[in-house]
């Protein structure tokens, strides 16, 4: 077993200026030093650009050109990888200095895994916190009837790519595909949680989250039924107790 194995992270870029030199130092700055880093730009003309060649000699490879979304800029990050371990921290996320080395920690000790995940803290644009560090073991059945958050926070996911037997992200979605990737981990292979801070995830005006709502609920809705036919009486009774309850606390 390789006690220093490489680390290969992607950030996804696309005119967050604000916020994307924040992300490159949690990952320079690094305990753990054995870390390829690769930054894919979709061609930002925000001054975006100027920061990532400011750091670019501390990069594996960069790039900056029109893309068509997130999931496109991860598959071009992922071509340039080598690691062992890959993740992808966006360019508004944070690492905490920590992270990769105590996941890499988690890895040796568990070879076997495909998807390590640990907690994560939700800031605002300010960096003020908006919730603690937050995450937990959670089963397949809750994380397809429940979706991701609050168990699993996106930011603070590393794969065992030696384990994953697919392409990593499936490009027929363009907002849920972390989604997908970790349901079909836990379906077909193992997962782990470590009680440990890992992430912060960054929610401001332009998150996707808060854009691109209607469309990522679609997109999830399309997942869970293809990994769960069986479950989507359970998932409705769930959705149907909560909207009960929101009217009943509205009246």
């Amino acid at each position: 077993m390789n006690l220093n194995p490489l680390v290969s992270i992607v950030t996804p870029s696309f005119n967050q200026v604000n916020f994307i030199e924040q992300t490159i130092l949690s990952v320079l700055n690094q305990t753990y030093k054995n870390i390829e880093y690769i930054i894919i730009d979709g061609g930002s003309t925000d001054g975006s650009l100027e920061i990532i060649k400011h750091y670019s000699p501390s990069l594996k490879y960069w790039a900056s050109e029109k893309d068509s979304g997130q999931t496109e800029a991860l598959l071009k990050g992922l071509k340039q990888s080598k690691g062992q371990l890959f993740a992808y921290i966006n360019s508004d996320d944070l690492l905490e200095p920590n992270a990769v080395q105590l996941m890499v920690d988690a890895f040796i000790s568990t070879p076997q895994i495909a998807l390590i995940y640990g907690q994560c803290q939700v800031i605002d644009e300010n960096n003020n916190i908006i919730s603690p560090f937050i995450g937990e073991s959670i089963s397949f059945k809750k994380l397809l009837t429940q979706s991701m958050m609050p168990s699993i926070h996106q930011p603070a996911c590393f794969f065992n790519l030696n384990q994953i037997d697919r392409t990593l992200f499936d490009v027929k979605y363009s907002f849920c595909f972390d989604y997908e990737l970790i349901l079909w981990i836990f379906k077909n292979k193992e997962a782990k949680f470590i009680k440990e801070h890992i992430a912060q995830y960054r929610i401001h005006k332009e998150t996707k989250t808060n854009v691109f709502t209607k469309k990522m609920y679609e997109e999830k809705l399309k997942i869970q039924w293809q990994y769960g036919k069986k479950y989507w009486p359970l998932w409705i009774l769930r959705r149907f107790k909560h909207f009960f309850n929101s009217l009943i606390t509205n009246i």
